[in-house]
């Protein structure tokens, strides 16, 4: 018998990707001491309104840069300040410190610190 076992985490939003009317997947990070570290990110479990819902509140906070600490190349990306957290359930942590499997239940605006 395999048992799947679900975990959750609030995640600062850092960046996303735009699709025509909403956004595509969320870029995820994790505050580690001082740093921001890049998490994966997440493109499901949200309909077409709540996509729209999202993007309108993260085009608020749209920033220049990766407010990462250590930056990454992703070329799609629409960089926000770190302001919203998604409420995400994931499967797992891979080696790298991606998650696993993740799914967005929700969208909160938070105080900029985790």
């Amino acid at each position: 018998m395999k048992i799947k076992a679900v975990q959750k985490g609030k995640f600062p939003v850092v960046g996303f990707v735009k699709d025509p009317s909403g956004v595509a997947a969320l870029y995820l990070g994790k505050q580690e001491g001082k740093d921001l570290v890049y998490m994966g990110k997440v493109g499901t479990g949200w309909s077409r309104t709540v996509s729209s819902q999202i993007r309108k509140q993260l085009d608020t906070v749209v920033s220049p840069k990766s407010k990462l600490t250590r930056n990454i190349r992703k070329p799609k990306a629409t960089w926000v300040e770190p302001m919203f957290y998604a409420d995400v359930e994931y499967r797992d942590i891979t080696s790298e410190g991606l998650l696993r499997a993740s799914s967005f239940k929700g969208l909160t605006k938070g105080t900029g610190r985790s």
